[in-house]
Protein backbone atom coordinates (compact mmCIF):
# COMPACT_ATOMS: atom_id res chain seq x y z
CA UNK A 1 0.00 0.00 0.00
CA UNK A 2 2.51 2.40 0.85
CA UNK A 3 4.34 1.38 -2.11
CA UNK A 4 1.00 2.71 -4.63
CA UNK A 5 1.05 6.06 -2.31
CA UNK A 6 4.78 6.64 -3.31
CA UNK A 7 4.07 6.04 -6.72
CA UNK A 8 0.84 8.33 -6.60
CA UNK A 9 3.26 10.77 -5.17
CA UNK A 10 5.79 10.85 -7.72
CA UNK A 11 3.65 10.81 -10.40
CA UNK A 12 1.40 13.67 -9.25
CA UNK A 13 4.79 15.92 -8.24
CA UNK A 14 6.45 14.80 -11.51
CA UNK A 15 3.40 15.62 -13.93
CA UNK A 16 3.81 19.52 -14.67
CA UNK A 17 7.15 19.18 -15.31
CA UNK A 18 6.54 16.38 -17.54
CA UNK A 19 4.26 18.73 -19.09
CA UNK A 20 6.21 22.06 -19.15
CA UNK A 21 8.98 20.27 -20.81
CA UNK A 22 6.98 18.93 -23.52
CA UNK A 23 5.13 22.36 -24.18
CA UNK A 24 8.54 23.90 -25.04
CA UNK A 25 9.06 24.69 -28.59
CA UNK A 26 12.46 25.11 -30.42
CA UNK A 27 12.77 24.97 -33.46
CA UNK A 28 16.16 23.29 -34.48
CA UNK A 29 16.46 25.26 -38.05
CA UNK A 30 17.61 28.30 -36.29
CA UNK A 31 20.67 27.66 -35.34
CA UNK A 32 22.66 29.06 -38.24
CA UNK A 33 24.79 31.99 -37.26
CA UNK A 34 26.82 34.91 -38.92
CA UNK A 35 30.70 35.24 -37.20
CA UNK A 36 31.62 38.63 -36.45
CA UNK A 37 35.34 39.38 -36.11
CA UNK A 38 35.87 42.26 -33.43
CA UNK A 39 39.57 43.89 -33.03
CA UNK A 40 40.48 44.88 -29.70
CA UNK A 41 40.62 48.97 -29.52
CA UNK A 42 41.38 49.09 -25.72
CA UNK A 43 44.60 47.03 -23.66
CA UNK A 44 43.47 45.48 -21.00
CA UNK A 45 45.80 43.74 -18.18
CA UNK A 46 45.57 41.79 -15.24
CA UNK A 47 49.13 43.37 -14.07
CA UNK A 48 47.54 47.19 -14.19
CA UNK A 49 44.35 46.25 -12.06
CA UNK A 50 41.07 46.60 -14.25
CA UNK A 51 37.57 46.59 -12.68
CA UNK A 52 34.97 44.28 -13.05
CA UNK A 53 32.14 45.53 -15.37
CA UNK A 54 34.38 48.07 -17.10
CA UNK A 55 33.45 48.68 -20.68
CA UNK A 56 36.14 48.19 -23.92
CA UNK A 57 35.74 49.46 -27.17
CA UNK A 58 36.04 47.07 -30.30
CA UNK A 59 35.67 47.38 -33.50
CA UNK A 60 34.67 44.92 -36.64
CA UNK A 61 37.24 44.03 -38.91
CA UNK A 62 35.33 43.58 -41.93
CA UNK A 63 31.62 44.16 -43.15
CA UNK A 64 28.91 41.47 -42.39
CA UNK A 65 26.66 40.62 -45.08
CA UNK A 66 23.42 38.87 -43.81
CA UNK A 67 20.76 37.45 -46.83
CA UNK A 68 23.15 39.49 -49.37
CA UNK A 69 22.72 42.90 -48.14
CA UNK A 70 24.97 44.77 -45.73
CA UNK A 71 24.43 44.32 -42.14
CA UNK A 72 27.41 45.64 -40.22
CA UNK A 73 29.87 47.94 -41.56
CA UNK A 74 33.72 48.05 -41.15
CA UNK A 75 35.16 50.08 -38.64
CA UNK A 76 31.56 49.89 -36.11
CA UNK A 77 32.46 50.66 -32.41
CA UNK A 78 31.60 47.55 -30.26
CA UNK A 79 31.89 47.46 -26.67
CA UNK A 80 31.97 44.52 -24.07
CA UNK A 81 32.08 44.15 -20.54
CA UNK A 82 34.66 42.86 -18.27
CA UNK A 83 32.69 40.18 -16.03
CA UNK A 84 35.25 38.44 -14.11
CA UNK A 85 38.68 38.45 -14.18
CA UNK A 86 40.98 36.35 -11.76
CA UNK A 87 44.29 37.16 -10.30
CA UNK A 88 47.41 34.69 -10.84
CA UNK A 89 47.67 31.87 -7.85
CA UNK A 90 49.94 29.77 -5.91
CA UNK A 91 51.00 26.47 -7.72
CA UNK A 92 51.49 28.57 -10.55
CA UNK A 93 47.45 29.07 -11.83
CA UNK A 94 47.44 31.90 -14.06
CA UNK A 95 45.38 35.57 -13.89
CA UNK A 96 42.44 35.30 -16.66
CA UNK A 97 40.31 37.93 -17.92
CA UNK A 98 36.51 37.31 -19.07
CA UNK A 99 34.41 39.59 -21.52
CA UNK A 100 31.07 39.39 -21.95
CA UNK A 101 27.60 41.33 -23.24
CA UNK A 102 29.00 42.48 -26.07
CA UNK A 103 26.69 45.08 -27.85
CA UNK A 104 26.79 46.04 -31.09
CA UNK A 105 24.97 49.20 -32.61
CA UNK A 106 21.22 47.48 -34.83
CA UNK A 107 21.87 44.11 -32.66
CA UNK A 108 19.64 42.90 -29.34
CA UNK A 109 22.20 41.37 -27.04
CA UNK A 110 20.18 37.90 -27.05
CA UNK A 111 21.15 37.58 -30.63
CA UNK A 112 24.35 37.76 -29.83
CA UNK A 113 26.27 34.34 -28.19
CA UNK A 114 29.86 35.68 -27.12
CA UNK A 115 32.28 35.29 -24.18
CA UNK A 116 35.48 35.38 -24.35
CA UNK A 117 38.65 33.90 -21.81
CA UNK A 118 42.48 35.09 -22.13
CA UNK A 119 44.09 33.23 -19.48
CA UNK A 120 48.09 33.88 -18.76
CA UNK A 121 50.90 31.60 -18.98
CA UNK A 122 50.27 28.63 -16.21
CA UNK A 123 53.26 26.96 -14.63
CA UNK A 124 50.96 24.50 -13.01
CA UNK A 125 52.04 21.47 -15.43
CA UNK A 126 55.42 22.22 -14.67
CA UNK A 127 55.19 23.38 -10.59
CA UNK A 128 52.82 20.12 -9.55
CA UNK A 129 55.38 17.21 -10.78
CA UNK A 130 57.94 19.13 -8.23
CA UNK A 131 55.64 19.63 -5.41
CA UNK A 132 54.90 15.81 -5.80
CA UNK A 133 58.50 14.84 -5.83
CA UNK A 134 59.18 17.36 -2.71
CA UNK A 135 56.02 16.06 -1.27
CA UNK A 136 58.34 13.20 0.74
CA UNK A 137 60.43 15.46 2.56
CA UNK A 138 57.68 17.39 4.89
CA UNK A 139 58.33 21.38 4.11
CA UNK A 140 60.00 21.11 0.88
CA UNK A 141 56.41 20.18 -0.88
CA UNK A 142 55.48 23.65 0.20
CA UNK A 143 57.69 25.57 -1.32
CA UNK A 144 56.28 25.30 -4.38
CA UNK A 145 52.71 27.43 -3.37
CA UNK A 146 55.02 30.38 -3.82
CA UNK A 147 55.63 29.74 -7.53
CA UNK A 148 52.85 31.95 -9.56
CA UNK A 149 51.39 31.58 -12.73
CA UNK A 150 51.66 35.15 -15.49
CA UNK A 151 49.59 37.56 -15.96
CA UNK A 152 46.94 37.70 -18.71
CA UNK A 153 46.44 40.49 -21.53
CA UNK A 154 44.39 41.27 -24.25
CA UNK A 155 45.73 43.03 -26.14
CA UNK A 156 45.04 45.96 -29.26
CA UNK A 157 44.70 44.00 -32.12
CA UNK A 158 44.03 41.32 -30.93
CA UNK A 159 40.80 39.08 -32.56
CA UNK A 160 38.07 38.09 -30.68
CA UNK A 161 35.13 36.31 -33.19
CA UNK A 162 31.48 36.27 -32.16
CA UNK A 163 28.23 34.70 -33.03
CA UNK A 164 25.40 36.64 -33.93
CA UNK A 165 22.08 34.37 -34.46
CA UNK A 166 19.41 36.54 -36.78
CA UNK A 167 16.64 34.08 -36.25
CA UNK A 168 17.12 34.31 -32.86
CA UNK A 169 14.40 37.03 -30.76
Amino acid sequence: MSRIIFIAFLFIFLAPFRLFANELPYNYESTFSVPIKLIVLDEVSTKEGIIEGEKIKLKVASNIYYKNQLFIKKGTIATARIETYLTKGMNGFPAEIMLDNFELEGIKTSQLLCNYTKKGFSLAYLVYPIKWALTPIPPTGSLTNFIKGFNATIKSGDIITIQYFPNWK
